[in-house]
């Protein structure tokens, strides 16, 4: 009865619209750079630096859609305990404000002075997109690492050893990622503000939370009864 019950549930509509758009969050996350590179190349055949400076490109609205729903979705997440549904809060409030407080960028075509939707000034808006941002791939990685590893099976099974050890490696190249780009900020300012080495972390970031979120989300290949 109680395997019956639970079946019920696992393919009732809710709990499947439910899996569906845990899924499409983590294809959208792994897929955001390559989808803002490829339509934002056509008009004028320029890579971006960085995702966030597709803000000043035809792919603004498809930049802010994205991560506007990633960012609802981990605000209202609700996660095994009091700490995981703070930390996803703390997520969403971050990936939001990336898209509220954009990033200065001094690159023709300038855009207007005032920026986002509070009409700050950029020397106003860039540090606050900054931290936002950086506080949005240090907790994705904090989230990965720590929390996407727990389990109430004091003994765990094959399969979730297997996924712990995707989860801490990705959010290993998270925090590894951030610290070449930091390097890479300090040391050589210049060579990271003309160069797409932002970008390219970025992408790596991206991907491997996106790939660590599927699997918890129940990739076929890496599931069985545990959470």
């Amino acid at each position: 009865m109680d395997k019956l019950r639970e079946w019920i549930v696992r393919h009732s509509p809710a709990v499947q619209a439910y899996g569906n758009l845990r899924y499409a969050i983590g294809i959208l996350g792994m897929c955001l750079p390559a989808i803002c590179i490829i339509g934002g190349y056509f008009p004028d055949h320029v890579v971006q630096n960085s995702v966030s400076l597709y803000y000043y490109t035809n792919m603004r609205d498809v930049l802010v859609a994205i991560l506007g729903c990633a960012s609802i979705f981990f605000m209202t997440y609700s996660g095994y305990g009091i700490v995981d549904n703070i930390v996803t809060w703390v997520i969403g409030i971050a990936g939001a404000g990336v898209v509220i407080f954009p990033c200065a960028t001094f690159t023709p075509p300038k855009p207007p002075e005032l920026v986002g939707v509070l009409q700050l000034t950029q020397s106003t808006s860039d540090p606050i997109h900054l931290s936002l941002a950086s506080a949005f791939f240090f907790l994705l990685a904090i989230n990965s690492i720590f929390l996407f590893t727990l389990s109430t099976n004091p003994h765990p099974g094959r399969m979730k050893l297997l996924r712990n050890k995707i989860y801490k490696a990705s959010g290993g190249v998270i925090l590894l990622s951030m610290l070449i780009l930091g390097s890479v900020y300090i040391w050589a300012n210049a060579f990271f503000n003309n160069s797409h080495i932002q970008l390219v972390f970025e992408f790596i970031m991206l991907f491997a939370f996106g790939f660590a979120w599927l699997v918890k989300s129940g990739l076929r290949y890496f599931r069985d009864e545990e959470p």
